[in-house]
C-alpha cells in the first residue's frame, strides 16, 4: 500500500522531473558496510554443566516429592529424592491448556518411573498454581519467587543474585545467607522476556534453539537497539535490516537489548551480587548469558536443570515443610479421568467476572477468576479474625455526611482526590441544593470505557477519570461537577507548597479533548480551589462559583463551613480508628500500610482488591490516612523540598513505618506516574532499608501477578533484616563569590555559553558540560529507573561523564542545576542529583540551584548585582542568533556557512558578556547581523513548522534527535520557542501569584523593576534584528497565555500553558505545522498535547506531538517523515 500511495504522489506532481538513474548506486549502498555505533563483541564463560542423575541406577524403591510449576508459556514437572536429586523432568508448552500439560506431565513421567516412587508430597507454582493444586490434589502451593529461590539456595547456598527469564514472565531475587531480602518480577512489558526473542527470531529467520546463540557470538559489531518497548525495538531492528546490518550483528544487539531491559526494568537500582544464577528457559541462550555477563562484568552461573527450577524449588518445600502423614497427590492415573473447564459470566455486580468452573469426575466443582468470595469453596488461607479497615475508611467517606436533597441535579464523578474530599464536596454541594449524581464504584466496565477514551498516554487514574466520568453521563446527569484542585491543605512543617499532582489539576480541560460534552449536551463546570492556602483563599474559590450556580455569598460561606466540619470528622474518626486498630495488633502480628494517593490505593476497583488479598493471607491491611500522628512525623530535608501534597504523606509515611517493627509498606503506584518517580527515591531513603513491596497497578495488572508478589513479600521479610539507616539527606550547599570551585553548567542548548561568561564576568569560574551523546544516556540511565523525566536522565548522565574525567578535582568543583517549586518534576532533578552524586563518592561536590520562583534573583545576589543583567543578556542574544540560524540555514547555496557565521557569533558573544560592556553587545550583535546576511542563499519558499514543548527537549538538539534540521531536510523551515518566554513566564508567576504576602512588598517592587529593566534590554537587543527576521519581537508573555486561555486556566503552572498558547501564536504568524516535543511520560507535555487536539480541530493546521527518550527514534523520524508531507500538502493549499 505505501508503494502504491508513493506513485499516487507523484502523479499529484506532473511538473517533477525524473532523477532516477538505475540501479548502481542502490547496489553500491547494499554493498557497503553498514555503520553504525556498536556493542563490545560478545564472548562467554565457562560455566557449570548439569550432569544428568540416571535413573537406571535405583533398585529399589524412592520416597520422592513432585514439583509443578505452571506458567503461561510452559509447565514443568520434576520429580527429586530426599537428596534432592532430579530423578524425572518434563518441560512441556502450555499452549493456553495448563491441566492438559499437567496430565500429559503426569502421564509420561507415571509411565518412566511411576512404579519404582512413593510419592511422599507435592507442590505447585507459577501462575497456574492455585488451580493445578486443586486439579492433582498439592499438599502446599507456594509462589514462583519462593521456589525459584529455594532451588538456587539448595544448588549453592553461597548464591546471593538469582537472574530468572521465562517466557513472558521474569524475575530478580537477591538472597543473604539463605534468605529473600529483595525481589522483583517485570510489568506488563514483554521486551524482557524469552518470548520477544522468539518472536525477533521467527522475524529474522532463524532457529531460537540451534542458531541465535551461535550468531551472537560469531558477531564483530553488535548494533546499539532500544529497551523501552518491543514495538520501538521491532522498529529499531527493521530500521538496521533496511541500512544493511548484518544479521549476526542484530541478534547479538538483541542479546543486548533484552539484557538491558532487565537490568533497567526489573532490577534497576537493586543489589546485584558475585554469585549470580541465571534461571529459566532463557538461560539456554548462549547470547544472552554472554551479554550478562559482557555488561554486569562478572561471570554468570546457569545451574543444573535452569529450565525447571521453579518445579524443584516448590519440590524441596514440599519436603521441607511436610507435617502430614499421607500426601494428598491424587496419583499419577488423574491423568486417566475425564475434567470438563466451561466459562461463565458472573452477573451479581458490575465486575462481570468471567468464572471457570472446572469440574472432575467424582469431585466437587472448581471456581477460579472471581474477584469476590462469591464462588471459592474452600479459603486456602486460615483466615484470623481481622478487621476490614478499607471498608470502615471508605463507608466512613460516604457516610460521614450523609444528607441529600431534592434538588437541581449534578453529576459528581467519584475521581481523584475525591477519594479523600469526597466529605467536603458532597456537603458542601448538598447544602448549596444540589442532587447529586455520583460515578459507581470503579469496576472492569469503568477501566474499559475510560482506557478506550483516552486520546495521550497518561497514568491508570487519569484513564479511570475518563471512564467515572462517561458513566456519570451514562446516568442521566446534564451537568457535571470537575473541579480544578490546585493544592491540598497545608499540614505543619516547612514545606514549599502542597500541589495536587498537574494531571488531577487539569483534568477539567484535558477531558474536554477527549469527551465532546457539547455533542452529549452536557456542561462542565470547572472551579479553580486552593485548598493550600487557607478557607479565606478557598472561600473566594467557591464564591466565584456559587456566583455562577445562582447561590449567595451566605449560602456558599455556610455550605463552605459545613462542608469543612463533615471533612474534619472524617480525618479526627480515621485516625482515631486506625490508632484503636494499631494499639490492638496482637503480639508477633504485622501490618501491612497501603501508600499511595487514596485514588489508587483506597479505591479496591482500581488496585485489584488488595486489601482483600492481604486479608486472605491473614494480614491486616492498613489505609495510610489511618496512620495515627502522620501529620506531625519530623520532616527532614527532603520533605522540606517535596511540593506535592500526596508526596510530602508518603515521606511522612515512610518515617512512621520504619519507627514500628510490626509495620511494612506496600507501595502502589501506576505506570506513567509522573512525582512517584522522584518520590520512590526518597521514600526508600525515608523508609531506613526497610523492605517494602512496590506494585504497578494499571489496566494490564492481573489478580495472579499480584498475589504473586504479596505472597512473595510475605515470605520475604519474615527473615528480613533492615539494610542499612535512613540515608542522609544533605542540604544543597554552594560557596559564596571568590570560593575557587568551577561551576559545570549543563548543555541544555547554546545558552549555556553565555551563561558560562556570566559566571566568569562575576567572578565564578564556570564551564559548560559537554554535549549529551549515547554515553550520556548509558550512565543516565545506569544510575536512573528510567521512569524519570528524560531530561533528568540526561543531565544525570551528563554529570557522571564529568565526574569521570580525570582532570575533575572535586574538592574545586560544583554543579549548577536550577530548581523549582512544582507542580512539574523539574524541581526534584538537584535533589535527586545530590543522591546520585553521594552514591557514586562524591558528597563533596556542592550543587548550586536557585530557584525559579520570587526567590530567584535573592539566589542568584550571592554571584553579585551584575550577573542577572549579564545572563539575561546573554539569553535574549543568543535566542536570536539561534532565530537567524534556522532562519538562513535551510536557504543557504553552500552547505555548512551559516552555522559557520552561527558558530563565530557566539564565541564573540560569550566574550563581549565577558567584558560586561552595556555597548558592546550592540555593536558586537549588528556585526553578526551583517555576517548572516553575506551568507549566499537561494530563493525558493519553505513552509514554516513552530516548534514548542518542554523547554530542555525541544532545544536540547541530542534530546530530539536534532529535530530542526530534520525539518529542514524534509523541506521546511523552523520556529523554535525561545528560552526567554520561560524566564519571563517564572517572573510572571512571581509577581502575579495570588499569595504573595510571604513575599513581602519591598520584593514584590523588586520583581516590578526586574521586569522592567528585562524588557528595556530585550528591546534593545531585539532592535539589531529588526527588518532581518520574520519575527525578531517577541510577545509578551500576558499575550501568550491569553492565548492559551480558551483551553487552560491560568492557575496550571508550568509549560503547557506557553506550549499552547505559542502553538496558537505561531498559528497566528502563519506556520503551516507545529510541532510539540517533550519527553516520554512528561506531564505538561502530556496535557499540552491532549489540548493540541482542540487547537487542531479549530484551526485545521497539521500537529505532531512527539515524545522523545532516546529510544524508538526509527518510529518518530517515519512519523515526523510523514507529518511534513500534511505540512507541504496544507502550505501549498493556503500559498
Amino acid at each position: 500500500m505505501g508503494a502504491i500511495g508513493a506513485v499516487h504522489a507523484v502523479l499529484d506532481k506532473p511538473d517533477l522531473k525524473a532523477v532516477f538513474c538505475g540501479l548502481d548506486e542502490l547496489n553500491e549502498y547494499l554493498m557497503a558496510e553498514y555503520i553504525q555505533e556498536a556493542h563490545e563483541p560478545l564472548e562467554i564463560s565457562q560455566r557449570n554443566m548439569h550432569v544428568p542423575y540416571d535413573m537406571k541406577t535405583v533398585k529399589e524403591k524412592v520416597v520422592v516429592y513432585l514439583g509443578v510449576d505452571v506458567g503461561s508459556i510452559s509447565t514443568n514437572l520434576v520429580v527429586i529424592d530426599k537428596d534432592r536429586n532430579v530423578l524425572a523432568k518434563r518441560y512441556l508448552m502450555t499452549e493456553g491448556r495448563p491441566l492438559e500439560a499437567v496430565k500429559r506431565g503426569l502421564a509420561e513421567i507415571g509411565d518412566e518411573i511411576g512404579n519404582r516412587i512413593d510419592i511422599a508430597g507435592a507442590g505447585t507454582t507459577g501462575s497456574g498454581r492455585y488451580l493445578t493444586a486443586d486439579f492433582i490434589g498439592a499438599d502446599i502451593v507456594r509462589n514462583e519467587i519462593t521456589a525459584q529461590a529455594e532451588a538456587a539456595i539448595a544448588i549453592d547456598p553461597e548464591v546471593d543474585t538469582v537472574f530468572e527469564i521465562g517466557g513472558q514472565d521474569s524475575k530478580y531475587i537477591s538472597v543473604d545467607n539463605g534468605v529473600i531480602v529483595d525481589f522483583e518480577m517485570n510489568k506488563a512489558c514483554a521486551a524482557g522476556t524469552g518470548s520477544f526473542l522468539e518472536e525477533q527470531a521467527e522475524r529474522l529467520g532463524i532457529s531460537i534453539k540451534e542458531e541465535f546463540g551461535t550468531l551472537a557470538l560469531s558477531s564483530k559489531k553488535p548494533v546499539r537497539m532500544g529497551e523501552r518497548c518491543t514495538v520501538f525495538i521491532e522498529s529499531d531492528l527493521v530500521h538496521h535490516q533496511q541500512r544493511g546490518a548484518r544479521t549476526d550483528d542484530i541478534v547479538s544487539g538483541l542479546s543486548y537489548s533484552i539484557v538491558t531491559n532487565y537490568l533497567n526494568k526489573v532490577v534497576g537500582d537493586r543489589r546485584v551480587g558475585n554469585r549470580i544464577f541465571f534461571q529459566g528457559g532463557t538461560a539456554f541462550n548462549k547470547g544472552v548469558i554472554a551479554a550478562f555477563e559482557k555488561t554486569l562484568s562478572r561471570p554468570i552461573i546457569v545451574p543444573p536443570h535452569h529450565d525447571v527450577t521453579g518445579a524443584i524449588g516448590v519440590a524441596i518445600l514440599a519436603m521441607k515443610e511436610k507435617t502430614w502423614d499421607t500426601s494428598t497427590f491424587k496419583g499419577f492415573d488423574l491423568s486417566k479421568r475425564p475434567y470438563g473447564i466451561e466459562t461463565f459470566e458472573c452477573k451479581g455486580c458490575e465486575n462481570l467476572c468471567e468464572i471457570r468452573k472446572v469440574t472432575v469426575e467424582n469431585e466437587t466443582p472448581l471456581y477460579y477468576g472471581s474477584r469476590c468470595e462469591k464462588y471459592d469453596v474452600v479459603r486456602r488461607v486460615e483466615k484470623k479474625d481481622i478487621r476490614d479497615l478499607f471498608k470502615v475508611r471508605n463507608d466512613l467517606l460516604n457516610t460521614v455526611y450523609d444528607r441529600s436533597v431534592d434538588g437541581e441535579p449534578l453529576g459528581v464523578p467519584k475521581i481523584l482526590n475525591m477519594h479523600e474530599l469526597f466529605p467536603f464536596w458532597k456537603a458542601f454541594l448538598t447544602e448549596l441544593g444540589f442532587s447529586l449524581i455520583f460515578s459507581d464504584p470503579t469496576n472492569k466496565k469503568t477501566i474499559r470505557e475510560g482506557v478506550e477514551n483516552i486520546i495521550v498516554e497518561t497514568c491508570f487514574p487519569i484513564k479511570l477519570t475518563h471512564g467515572h466520568i462517561l458513566n456519570v453521563i451514562k446516568k442521566g446527569a446534564k451537568r457535571l461537577f470537575i473541579p480544578s484542585v490546585i493544592n491540598l491543605r497545608r499540614p505543619s512543617g516547612n514545606v514549599p507548597n502542597t500541589f495536587a499532582c498537574p494531571y488531577a489539576q487539569t483534568i477539567p480541560y484535558t477531558v474536554k479533548a477527549s469527551i465532546d460534552f457539547e455533542a452529549l449536551g452536557v456542561s462542565v463546570e470547572t472551579p479553580v480551589v486552593y485548598f493550600g492556602r487557607g478557607r479565606e483563599a478557598a472561600e473566594q474559590n467557591l464564591i466565584a462559583f456559587g456566583k455562577k450556580m445562582r447561590r449567595s455569598k451566605q449560602a456558599v460561606r455556610k455550605a463552605l463551613a459545613i462542608a469543612m466540619e463533615a471533612q474534619d470528622a472524617f480525618y479526627k474518626e480515621t485516625a482515631r480508628i486506625g490508632q484503636e486498630a494499631l494499639s490492638s495488633l496482637p503480639s508477633g502480628s504485622r501490618a501491612m500500610v497501603i501508600i499511595g494517593r487514596p485514588y489508587n490505593s483506597a479505591d479496591p476497583g482500581a488496585n485489584l482488591n488488595i486489601h482483600k488479598k492481604l486479608m486472605d493471607l491473614g494480614v491486616m491491611p492498613v489505609p495510610i490516612d489511618m496512620l495515627p500522628g502522620i501529620e506531625n512525623v519530623e520532616g527532614d530535608d527532603d520533605l522540606e523540598h517535596m511540593y506535592w501534597g500526596y508526596g510530602q504523606k508518603i515521606l511522612r509515611a515512610a518515617k512512621a513505618i520504619k519507627d514500628r517493627h510490626d509495620l511494612h509498606g506496600i507501595y502502589i503506584t501506576s505506570f506513567g506516574c509522573g512525582p512517584d518517580s522522584f518520590i520512590t527515591h526518597f521514600f526508600k531513603r525515608a523508609i531506613g532499608g526497610k523492605p517494602f513491596l512496590q506494585l504497578e497497578i494499571d489496566e494490564h495488572s492481573a489478580d495472579a501477578g499480584i498475589v504473586t508478589r504479596l505472597e512473595a513479600f510475605l515470605d520475604s521479610i519474615k527473615n528480613a533484616r533492615a539494610k542499612g539507616k535512613a540515608g542522609e539527606s544533605r542540604a544543597v550547599v554552594f560557596g559564596r563569590k571568590g570560593e575557587n570551585r568551577r561551576v559545570y553548567i549543563p548543555y541544555m542548548s547554546d545558552h549555556a555559553f553565555g551563561v558560562a561568561s556570566a559566571f566568569r564576568a562575576s567572578g565564578v569560574d564556570a564551564a559548560v558540560m559537554d554535549e549529551s551523546d549515547a554515553d550520556t544516556v548509558y550512565w543516565g540511565r545506569k544510575h536512573t529507573t528510567g521512569k524519570e523525566c528524560y531530561p533528568c536522565i540526561l543531565t544525570t548522565g551528563d554529570m557522571i561523564k564529568t565526574v569521570k574525567k580525570q582532570d575533575f578535582d572535586p574538592d574545586r568543583s560544583a554543579f549548577f542545576m536550577p530548581s523549582g517549586n512544582g507542580p512539574c518534576r523539574f524541581g526534584q532533578y538537584h535533589r535527586f542529583h545530590r543522591m546520585v552524586l553521594d552514591e557514586v563518592g562524591f558528597g563533596n561536590v556542592p550543587i548550586y540551584s536557585p530557584s525559579q520562583d520570587h526567590r530567584l534573583y535573592k539566589d542568584l545576589n550571592i554571584l553579585g548585582g551584575e550577573f542577572s543583567r549579564l545572563g539575561w543578556r546573554a539569553i535574549v542574544a543568543t535566542d536570536l542568533l539561534i532565530k537567524m540560524l534556522h532562519a538562513i540555514r535551510p536557504y543557504e547555496v553552500k552547505k555548512g556557512d551559516t552555522e559557520k557565521v552561527y558558530g563565530k557569533a557566539l564565541g564573540a558573544l560569550s566574550a563581549t558578556v565577558l567584558a560586561g560592556s552595556d555597548d558592546g553587545i550592540v555593536g558586537t550583535l549588528q556585526e553578526t547581523v551583517k555576517s548572516f546576511l553575506g551568507v549566499e542563499r537561494t530563493s525558493n519558499k519553505r513552509p514554516v513548522v513552530g516548534i514548542v514543548g518542554e523547554v530542555y527537549v525541544r532545544s536540547n538538539r541530542f534530546a530530539n534527535s536534532d529535530v530542526i534540521k530534520k525539518v529542514e531536510e524534509f523541506g521546511g523551515e523552523a520556529w523554535l520557542a525561545p528560552i526567554t518566554e520561560w524566564i519571563s513566564y517564572v517572573n510572571y508567576i512571581s509577581r502575579n501569584h495570588r499569595n504573595m504576602s510571604h513575599v513581602g512588598l519591598s520584593n514584590r517592587l523588586k520583581l516590578m523593576l526586574v521586569q522592567y529593566i528585562q524588557t528595556r534590554e530585550e528591546h534593545r537587543i531585539e532592535h539589531c534584528f529588526k527588518g532581518h527576521l520574520r519575527y525578531a519581537e517577541e510577545p509578551r508573555v500576558e499575550e501568550i497565555i491569553r492565548k492559551a486561555s480558551p483551553y487552560i486556566h491560568v492557575s496550571f503552572e508550568g509549560e503547557a500553558i506557553l506550549s499552547v498558547g505559542k502553538a496558537v501564536d505561531f498559528i497566528d504568524k502563519g506556520v503551516s505545522g507545529i510541532i510539540n516535543a517533550m519527553p516520554f511520560t512528561c506531564m505538561p507535555g502530556n496535557i499540552s498535547s491532549a489540548i493540541m487536539r482542540l487547537i487542531q480541530k479549530k484551526y485545521h493546521v497539521p500537529i505532531i506531538n512527539l515524545a522523545y527518550d532516546g529510544q524508538g527514534l526509527t518510529n518518530i523520524s517515519a512519523r515526523l517523515e510523514a507529518f511534513m508531507y500534511q505540512v507541504r500538502e496544507y502550505w501549498e493549499n493556503h500559498e
